[in-house]
Parts: C-alpha cells; structure tokens; sequence
C-alpha cells in the first residue's frame, strides 16, 4: 500500500511538472510570438533602430549573399540597406518553435513586399533566440530565398 501511495505521488509530480513545462513554453511562444510582430511592425514603419533593439548585444544577422553583420550597429546597418532595396512590409510565418530554458529556436517562413504591396521575396529562417533579463531577443538570425537567382 505504501509503495502505491508512494508512485500515486510520484506520478502527481511529474505531473504537476510537466504542465509548469508547458505553461512557460506556452508563455515563451506568447512572447517570440509578441516580438515577431513587432519585427512586422517595425519592418512597416522602416524603422532600423527598433529593429536592432529586438537582437542581443551581439546578435547576428545573416542575409543572403553578405557576411555575417555583428552586434547592434552592423545589424542596424543591414536592416537600412534591406529598407534601401524597398522592403516595406514582411509576413512572418512560425513553423516549429521550441524553448528550452533561456534558449530557443524557431523555424519559419517570410514574405516581403514593397509598401504598396508589390512582392519582393519569399522564403525561409531559422533563428535562435535569448531571453536577456526576462526579455526573449534574437541572438542568430538566418534566412534564404525560395526564389530562383536572377
């Protein structure tokens, strides 16, 4: 009898456990969800340095057919160049995303367009994210083309 007792409250714990697991997972996803828009928004708005601000201290950015850009200046300064070749709106599509702790990653789709809606591009990224002081930021981003070189 004792040991059963003993399994019945092993077996609440993991329990219990598992669903803290998944309501911060869920509350992870919320948040990567929450600044994904913002990205949408501040892509809309041409808005470079709020961009920035959404990467770690030394965030990676990595476009197509460029070197890696490095911490806040040199990812404000692709993200100026991305809105010089007309970029004026992008869709985000999460796929797969998945926390572990203060890490995850995250595997999607994108679109861009101008800001009259012409399409420019469509694709797909992957990035790792960070929660820094309770703020989940991108710490590696990377994306590619669908579209065939021209």
């Amino acid at each position: 009898m004792r040991a059963l007792l003993q399994v019945s409250v092993l077996v609440m714990v993991l329990v219990i456990l598992g669903t803290v697991t998944v309501s911060a997972q869920n509350g992870a996803a919320e948040a990567i969800k929450a600044v994904n828009q913002l990205f949408q928004e501040y892509v809309a708005e041409g808005n470079a340095d709020a961009l920035t601000m959404l990467f770690t201290e030394d965030g990676m950015s990595m476009q197509p057919n460029a070197d890696p850009r490095v911490g806040h200046e040199a990812i404000k300064e692709a993200h100026a160049e991305m809105f010089a070749t007309g970029v004026g709106a992008l869709r985000l599509t999460t796929d797969e995303l998945e926390v572990f702790g203060d890490t995850a990653h995250e595997v999607g789709r994108f679109v861009t367009e101008t800001a009259d809606g012409d399409h420019i591009d469509h694709g797909k990224y992957v990035v790792i994210w960070k929660r820094i002081e309770g703020e989940w930021k991108l710490h590696r981003d990377i994306f590619n083309s669908n579209m065939a070189a021209q």
